[in-house]
C-alpha cells in the first residue's frame, strides 16, 4: 500500500507537506503542490479511511436502522438519504439488529431511527448516556422521549382525518380501518380514526375496526405466521403486513361487514386486503373501496393502483440526513420538521354519489 511517506520521499519534502496538500489545507507552493497531486496519481494513492476518521475525527458514515428492508416505503425513505448523504460524500449503512448496546463499537458519525417507537427504546437503552448524534423518523404517535431528539415529522393523526375526509366526502359512512395494532394503542392512525368515527360513524363504529394480531387472534390458528412488535436484540425480520392485510380481509367476509370503505395501516396491507377480498368475490371498488397510507411505488404495480395517502418517503428520507449532517458539522437545526402529505387517487376507490 503506498503512503504518504513515499509521495513525501518521491518529492524530496516532508510527510506534513504531503498532508497539506492531499487536504487543501495549509499552504504548500503551487507548483509543489502540483508535483505532489502528479506523484500521489501515478504511485494510485488511496488514503486509508481508518487513518483518515481518525485524523478528521469522521467516519463518514451514517447509520441507519431498519427491520424490513423488503418493504417498498422503507426501500424509498433508504434511496432519499443516500441522495442526500452523497451531496456531502457520507455513505448510509444499514443494521436490523436491534441491539442498541453495540451501537458504541459502530464507526459511525450519527444514527437515524425509524419511528418514535425505535427511537424510544434507544432512549431508555443507551441514547440518555452516550451522545451521537441522532435523528428519527415520526408519525405522530402518542410516545414521549427521555431527552430531546430531532424529529422528522408525518403526522398521521392529521394524514388519517384527510383520508377519512376524502372518503366521507365519497359519501362513505362505514369506514372500516385494517390495523396490526388493538383499538387503545398510542397508533395515531388509530386514536384519528376512533375520534373521527366515534362522532360521525354512528352507534356501531367499533364494527368497523379490524385488529389483525397474534394477541388479539390467539385462539385462530391463521395468526401463527404472523411477525409482531421488535423485541430487544431482534435480528432482520420481515413484516407480514401483506399477510395481515390478507387475514383482515377474511375476517372482513366472516363477519359480514357492512364497510362500504376500508383504510389500511400502510400501502403493503391495503395490496394484500385487496387481493385476498378479491379471492374472496369482492369487486373493489364497487362493493368495497381500499385506501392505504404510503404512497410508495409498489402501489402502481398492483392490478388497480391504490388510492394512498402519500408519506412522501424519500423527502423524509433525504430530511433525516439533511438534519443529521447539520447536526454533525455543528449548525443550528430544527427539532421538528414536518413532512406534508396529500391524497394520490388510484383506481380503488369509488365515488358513491357517481351512477353506478
Amino acid at each position: 500500500m503506498v503512503t504518504r511517506k513515499d509521495i513525501a520521499e518521491r518529492a524530496q519534502v516532508s510527510v506534513s507537506v504531503v498532508s497539506r496538500a492531499l487536504n487543501n489545507s495549509g499552504y504548500v507552493n503551487a507548483k509543489k503542490r502540483e508535483q505532489i497531486l502528479q506523484i500521489a496519481e501515478e504511485l494510485g494513492y488511496h488514503p486509508n479511511p481508518v487513518a483518515m476518521s481518525l485524523m478528521t475525527q469522521r467516519t463518514k458514515q451514517i447509520l441507519f436502522y431498519c427491520k424490513d428492508m423488503r418493504n417498498a416505503f422503507n426501500i424509498e425513505v433508504y434511496r432519499g438519504m443516500l441522495a442526500a448523504a452523497g451531496q456531502q460524500d457520507y455513505m448510509v449503512v444499514v443494521n436490523g439488529t436491534l441491539d442498541f448496546r453495540k451501537v458504541k463499537g459502530i464507526m459511525a458519525d450519527g444514527l437515524i431511527l425509524p419511528n418514535e417507537t425505535i427511537a424510544g427504546l434507544y432512549l431508555e437503552a443507551t441514547g440518555k448516556n452516550y451522545h451521537l448524534p441522532v435523528v428519527a423518523a415520526t408519525y405522530g404517535d402518542s410516545i414521549s422521549f427521555s431527552r430531546s431528539m430531532p424529529v422528522i415529522e408525518c403526522n398521521m393523526w392529521d394524514g388519517m382525518n384527510k383520508m377519512l375526509d376524502y372518503l366521507w366526502e365519497k359519501g362513505h359512512r362505514r369506514i372500516a380501518l385494517v390495523t396490526p395494532y388493538p383499538m387503545d394503542s398510542t397508533s395515531a392512525r388509530s386514536l384519528a380514526w376512533c375520534s373521527f368515527m366515534k362522532e360521525r360513524g354512528g352507534s356501531h363504529w367499533k364494527d368497523y375496526f379490524f385488529e389483525v394480531n397474534k394477541e388479539n387472534l390467539k385462539q385462530d390458528i391463521r395468526s401463527y405466521g404472523l411477525m409482531e412488535e421488535i423485541q430487544w436484540g431482534a435480528p432482520l425480520i420481515e413484516e407480514t403486513y401483506f399477510e395481515k392485510g390478507e387475514l383482515a380481509a377474511e375476517l372482513f367476509k366472516e363477519r359480514q361487514s357492512k364497510a362500504t370503505a376500508a383504510v389500511c395501516f400502510n400501502d403493503e396491507m391495503a395490496l394484500g386486503f385487496c387481493k385476498r377480498m378479491r379471492k374472496l368475490g369482492y369487486r373493489i371498488p364497487q362493493d368495497v373501496s381500499v385506501a392505504g397510507i404510503d404512497g410508495a411505488y409498489a402501489r402502481k404495480y398492483a392490478d388497480q393502483k391504490l388510492t394512498s395517502l402519500a408519506v412522501n418517503p424519500e423527502r423524509q428520507g433525504q430530511k433525516c440526513v439533511e438534519v443529521l449532517l447539520d447536526m454533525i458539522q455543528g449548525k443550528k437545526i430544527r427539532y421538528v420538521s414536518k413532512i406534508p402529505m396529500k391524497i394520490l387517487e388510484g383506481e380503488t376507490v369509488r365515488d358513491l354519489y357517481e351512477r353506478r
